[in-house]
């Protein structure tokens, strides 16, 4: 059904009401499905390939780059058609997505709405929007209408909606509704997954410490909720319970990202109430481990030097870019703390402290691009063109080597639909990897396990997946781990245990298999043998494969001008993670 609706006179400029008119289409809310795609078997899952956090041009520090097109211009993308990117060249994806969110910026949903209008185009306040949103010059949007408002501990709204609270609140309800009809019309069960949700950009002092909400259906919180109305986690959440009751069929997951410029904070487990402490198990049951701006996994301690833990770092104080060297030995350990193996760590100590009633920090890991172009699942090293700042100018690309393509997140699931793979994610059974789709499956059982027979279903209580959590367990539990190369060959497989010692979470990482000269489809077995019944404890797998050439190096090299751009020529080693498995006993 669509209408048009009438707002009322703006009363900052007096512009009659059917001049800001607008269209809007509502879909009928449907029941859900009750049949199941044509290869459902109940049981039988498989890797699904997604991206959960992507922003089209409705997020203002994209469109301020030049990015134009819509969320449904995004969705077409992801499921392999082209779009033109800001310098007029036209990609798409080889291998086209499974299902995507995007995830767009709550905070200007209102701005954008009102400036991107013909009818607002002559407004000084919109000015610098609207004639200055291009790679070259965007970085002069962002200062005007991107730091004033998200990066204050008690922030602001824009100037125009200060002065018209009202108005910009219709206009931020609409945007909103724009998106859900958006990401509504692409999702194609079966084929083509689409999840409504938003991006919570909370920066206080400018320490990243945002959340993607996802929902599970086309039942959603009435408005977008922003950091600008409800700043900081805790508001986040209970404003969910309020909007978002699972009895009115709403579910939705608030996914941290950029933990590594976080700068610690966010994840105050140690001095949370019982309260806020269930809310943040309930919506944050997984963590976005790698994007476009940077690792998230691991810090090297900061007088060692764990290379695995040097993978596509970007070091920040404050949000500003900061060699290593620019941290005393304090600042360092608290960032590390803020890491995903600190919390997950951090989790286990809060675990044994409120007398083992909950977890609080019980991540799952997905990884995703957080794209500002609107081309999600965009992850190849050979093909990638930049981010948003960059595209279309060698120069500007290679200025920010620190970024990368992004990551992705696996799911295993029964089925291609939103039902199925919410639940997915819900129950941790994901992955994450940096880009490429290495295929990753994790059991662990008390019984031993090999790699010629197969398992029997894991819902038995006897086999437990990644993500799983076991409360009880007589012995040293023993993990079958399956990976298979994509298109470079596998070199690594390593097991990161946390567990306490002594009142401290302590972590391992032991290396269960390695080929020097690679390896394409790789099954082993291995039992922890210094397991403690008594401690609580975590494992997860990474995966490494051989080196290959990083984007930069692509780039430079098809200019013939590495020579310029000192750190551009390197290889890397790209990687997978699995979800934890959890134990966490009586």
């Amino acid at each position: 059904m669509c209408r048009i609706h009438w707002v009322g006179q703006s009363r900052r400029t007096g512009i009659n009401a059917l001049r800001v008119g607008f269209f809007a289409c509502y879909l009928p809310v449907l029941a859900m499905a009750t049949t199941h795609c044509p290869y459902y078997e109940e049981g039988r899952k498989q890797i699904y390939w997604g991206d959960l956090h992507v922003h089209s041009g409705y997020s203002l520090d994209a469109w301020g780059y030049g990015t134009t097109g819509t969320p449904a211009d995004a969705y077409r993308f992801g499921r392999g058609g082209a779009l033109r990117m800001y310098d007029g060249v036209e990609v798409r994806l080889a291998r086209p997505l499974d299902f995507m969110a995007v995830t767009d910026h709550a905070e200007w949903f209102s701005l954008l709405h009102i400036c991107s209008d013909p009818v607002w185009s002559d407004d000084a306040y919109c000015k610098t929007m609207t004639s200055k949103n291009a790679p070259a010059t965007g970085t002069e949007v962002f200062a005007e209408y991107v730091i004033p408002t998200i990066t204050k501990a008690n922030p602001v709204p824009p100037a125009l909606c200060a002065e018209d609270p009202a108005y910009c609140a219709n206009m931020q309800t609409q945007q909103w509704r724009r998106i859900q009809v958006q990401g509504n019309g692409a999702n194609d069960p079966c084929n083509f997954t689409t999840f409504l949700g938003f991006e919570w950009s909370a920066t206080p002092d400018f320490s990243h410490n945002h959340r993607n909400v996802i929902f599970a259906s086309d039942r959603v919180t009435h408005e977008a909720i922003d950091y600008l109305r409800f700043p900081s986690p805790e508001k986040l959440w209970t404003e969910l319970d309020r909007q978002c009751r699972e009895n009115e069929g709403c579910e939705a997951l608030a996914i941290p990202h950029n933990t590594n410029m976080g700068d610690g904070k966010s994840f105050d487990v140690e001095s949370e109430s019982a309260d806020v402490l269930a809310m943040r198990a309930r919506y944050e049951t997984l963590v976005e481990v790698h994007q476009q701006k940077g690792n998230s996994e691991c810090l090297p301690g900061f007088a060692s030097n764990d290379e695995e833990c040097n993978f596509e770092l970007y070091l920040t104080k404050n949000s500003v870019p900061t060699a290593r060297d620019g941290y005393d030995a304090e600042e360092w350990e608290r960032m590390r703390r803020g890491y995903v193996r600190g919390l997950l760590l951090r989790g286990i100590e809060a675990f044994e402290r409120n007398g083992r009633r909950l977890n609080p920090l019980q991540l799952g890991m997905i990884g995703s691009t957080d794209t500002h172009a609107g081309t999600g699942g965009f992850v190849d090293e050979t093909a990638w063109r930049g981010s948003v700042f960059g595209i279309g100018d060698l120069e500007r690309t290679l200025s920010r080597l620190t970024f990368n393509p992004g990551g992705l997140v696996a799911v295993w699931a029964e089925e291609n639909t939103r039902a199925s793979l919410f639940a997915a994610l819900k129950r941790r059974e994901v992955f994450a990897t940096s880009g490429p789709r290495m295929r990753l499956r994790v059991v662990m059982s008390e019984q031993p396990m090999t790699c010629t027979e197969p398992l029997p279903g894991l819902a038995d209580g006897e086999f437990f997946p990644m993500g799983a959590q076991v409360n009880a367990l007589k012995s040293g539990p023993y993990f079958r781990i399956q990976a298979q190369f994509d298109r470079t060959p596998l070199q690594a497989i390593e097991v990161v245990k946390g567990a306490l010692f002594e009142g401290a979470a302590r972590e391992r990482v032991e290396r269960v298999w390695h080929e020097e000269g690679g390896g394409l489809d790789v099954c082993l077995t291995w039992q922890d043998a210094e397991f403690d019944q008594n401690s609580p404890a975590f494992w997860y797998v990474r995966v490494l494969e051989a080196p290959s050439p990083r984007w930069s190096a692509h780039k430079c090299r098809e200019a013939n001008r590495c020579n310029e751009f000192i750190g551009a020529d390197v290889t890397i080693q790209e990687r997978a993670w699995s979800s934890p498995i959890w134990y966490l006993p009586d």
